[in-house]
């Protein structure tokens, strides 16, 4: 399913310049949604806000569902990969990813990094997304990681992959 992007209504744009928007929505480093600081209680909720993410072609996080958009602070990433199920073997492999928008997707296994607090990343939606591994699929994919002087590697789909830190080139 790929969503387009979508934009900003001009009076939300105007009121997310000056600071001025009266509602914040955020979703924290560990998943997690808040509306005003406080946690949302309602998994439904929380479920809905969480398949609906969606960003606008400046960059700027959103909820988009039909024509309403409401701008997101994203502490991390904006999905979380919430399930790995590795099929195959040595260059036959392939690796599915169950996404927190209710979405799977094969990896792109050369967008592996990892983040300071150690997370593993990828792109996710062609490249256009930033996803963190919660912690269960990540060990999945860790059980093959080795080191080699101070650099480390995942032997994942029949190759060796050199993983880097989150914004390393």
């Amino acid at each position: 399913m790929e969503k387009h992007a979508p934009e900003l209504p001009e009076y939300l744009r105007e009121m997310l310049e000056k600071g001025e928007l009266a509602d914040t929505i955020s979703l924290d480093r560990e998943g997690n949604w808040t509306h005003n600081g406080e946690k949302i209680a309602n998994e439904k909720i929380a479920s809905f806000f969480s398949r609906s993410v969606a960003r606008t072609d400046d960059g700027t996080y959103v909820i988009s569902y039909g024509d309403h958009v409401y701008p997101i602070t994203v502490e991390d990433a904006p999905v979380f990969v919430t399930g790995v199920l590795c099929r195959g073997f040595g260059i036959h492999e392939t690796i599915r990813l169950t996404l927190s928008t209710g979405e799977e997707e094969d990896l792109d296994i050369d967008s592996l990094s990892y983040g300071k607090d150690n997370a593993l990343y990828c792109t996710v939606r062609q490249g256009t997304m930033p996803a963190k591994f919660r912690r269960s699929p990540s060990f999945e994919l860790l059980e093959r990681l080795d080191e080699n002087c101070g650099r480390y590697y995942l032997t994942l789909c029949g190759k060796r992959i050199h993983l880097q830190q989150k914004g390393e080139s």
